[in-house]
């Protein structure tokens, strides 16, 4: 699980006059919305006596109060009021817990999960089909996983299990077919366009079938994203018929992700047609959550010495390498094992940008443990140009 990126904590339409508790990177925060209806973001724990404020309630001050003893913390964290202390009374300076940046785009929560200063994140990928009611309608999904975020966002840009996982969407026989035709890189994003050979397709009223004939070649652009661990499908079903399937993966903890998708399609714009998109890619879900599930390991390998490679695999490889150039040289990647030692005894919290303009500050809270990278970053340009990846083959 990495750090300095920004995740979905929750549907915006969930979180409306309570607070609610989400769980991300393994750690518990509360999320709640001032009286202009903008959303903040907290760690979940009150430093008075460890209360959990997302059981707590909004205030007049613009504050969520703590159930236990009704401390009152601010959209920066900052307690505003002690009610056995009364009004007026001084507040500690530690009195303060970590707070996250927010954004809301494509109906969802982003959240900020780290200490970068503004102007060094990583954006949150752009996904203007959503925005543009007239061309497109979304339906939104969302799927829990028993697997890690790792495998999870590899599954969704790996082109070569569909011949074999949806019938749907691949034959078995067309594998050696199906071809990647180029594959782009960035600093934290990649992207591929290849050429599949599906099934006719079915659905929506038996309308479908008369739309791509069984076998017809057909373009699709996975792509992905470091910002939400984001995954973007763009199948090209016909000359005029496209769907897109957007979704932000978040790692609840080690061995849980949650998925909020959203797919957009540019045909039968009807909502009669939405419960037949929603149907359809739950089922793609679960069928890749059956597979996900049972892979051993359950972490993705950091090397290729473990398994073996072939030249289809190269994308994947692509997401493996950006993957691994953050953890090996930015060193973002949380050490659970250093944590478990502590587990019901001690609170972490992930570091918050005011952490990083308050060094004088001594927290009552301390940060999660993170493993220290092991090489020097390479110099990167102001913009990356794109390239094909080499295939990494074992």
């Amino acid at each position: 699980m990495l750090t300095n990126l920004w995740y979905v904590a929750e549907w915006s339409k969930v979180v409306k006059d309570k607070p609610v508790r989400a769980k991300l990177l393994g750690q518990n925060f509360v999320l709640f919305r001032d009286k202009s209806g903008k959303v903040h973001c907290l760690s979940d724990v009150c430093i008075h006596r460890g209360g959990s404020l997302s059981n707590g309630w909004t205030t007049e001050r613009n504050c969520v109060a703590c159930p236990y003893h009704g401390w009152e913390f601010d959209a920066e964290g900052k307690v505003q009021f002690i009610p056995s202390r009364g009004e007026d009374a001084p507040i500690p300076e530690r009195a303060r817990i970590d707070a996250y940046p927010t954004e809301e785009r494509y109906g969802m929560i982003w959240v900020f999960l780290g200490d970068l200063p503004e102007e060094e994140r990583y954006p949150i990928p752009d996904f203007p089909e959503y925005e543009d009611k007239k061309n497109w309608r979304a339906v939104d999904v969302e799927y829990n996983w028993n697997g890690t975020v790792d495998r999870v966002v590899e599954n969704g840009i790996d082109i070569g299990h569909t011949a074999f996982v949806h019938p749907g969407f691949g034959y078995p026989e067309m594998a050696d077919k199906n071809k990647i035709v180029k594959v782009d890189k960035g600093e934290y994003w990649g992207s591929s366009d290849n050429v599949l050979y599906p099934p006719q397709l079915q659905g929506n009223l038996g309308l479908m079938k008369f739309f791509r004939k069984d076998k017809a070649a057909t373009h699709v652009t996975p792509a992905f994203y470091l910002p939400g661990h984001c995954v973007r499908l763009h199948i090209k079903v016909n000359s005029w018929m496209e769907i897109i399937i957007f979704d932000a993966n978040t790692p609840v903890d080690e061995n849980t992700t949650r998925s909020f998708a959203v797919q957009v399609r540019n045909f039968f714009k009807w909502p009669i047609f939405d419960g037949g998109s929603r149907k359809r890619t739950s089922k793609v879900f679960g069928e890749d959550g059956a597979i996900v599930e049972a892979l051993s390991p359950n972490y993705l390998p950091e090397t290729l010495e473990s398994e073996v490679s072939v030249e289809q695999d190269k994308f994947m490889g692509a997401w493996r390498q950006i993957r691994r150039r953050h953890i090996e040289e930015k060193g973002w990647k949380i050490d659970t094992k250093a944590m478990k030692p502590f587990e019901g005894e001690k609170v972490f919290t992930i570091p918050s940008p005011a952490r990083r303009t308050n060094p004088h500050l001594k927290w009552a809270l301390d940060t999660v443990p993170l493993v220290a990278p092991i090489r020097e970053a390479a110099p990167v340009p102001e913009e990356a140009p794109k390239k094909e990846v080499s295939p990494e083959v074992s």
